[in-house]
């Protein structure tokens, strides 16, 4: 029983905690907080939320545009970092034809930091003001906020209906 213990407290922690040291790091550089809600933002910087995402190789994984919120991603072994916009989030994922985990790629997708090139930050000084510049351009499409709630609203109505559809079959 003790070798089971010790062998699951050795284990590499699951992939949706991979990113907790860097979502650290940001608050650290910016003066953001940690999101207490995770399914709005990862952390919270003068009232915007923002998903923040560590990339170890060139992948950056579940990608969720459906939030409409600023994407930060870190790359420890070059110890860079990058904001991108709501907006150009959604308009990188909308090249897609399926998400990672699912059929839309709004609710999850993969995005290469080769496509985040434009979007690479000068210095670790310059992270605050930028995540802020990134918030007030997504604000300014409005369409695309509209467009990625209404996104949101049909994937619970679609979940809804199957999960009736085939509880009924029980």
């Amino acid at each position: 029983m003790l070798r089971t213990i010790v062998a699951l407290m050795s284990m590499p922690p699951g992939i949706s905690r991979l990113g907790r040291d860097a979502e650290r790091r940001f608050c650290d550089l910016t003066g953001a907080e940690l999101c207490a809600t995770p399914a709005l933002g990862d952390a919270r910087l003068d009232g915007h939320y923002v998903e923040v995402k560590k990339a170890d190789g060139n992948t950056i994984n579940q990608v969720r545009a459906v939030k409409y919120i600023s994407l930060v991603v870190y790359r420890p072994e070059l110890d860079s970092w990058f904001v991108v916009p709501a907006d150009e989030t959604v308009r990188l994922v909308a090249r897609k034809t399926r998400g990672q985990h699912s059929e839309n790629p709004f609710e999850s997708a993969t995005l290469s930091i080769r496509d985040l090139a434009d979007f690479r930050v000068q210095s670790a000084s310059d992270l605050r003001a930028e995540t802020l510049a990134a918030a007030t351009r997504s604000e300014a499409r409005q369409d695309l906020r509209d467009a990625m709630a209404w996104v949101l609203a049909e994937c619970r109505g679609l979940a809804d209906e199957a999960l009736e559809r085939v509880r009924k079959l029980f």
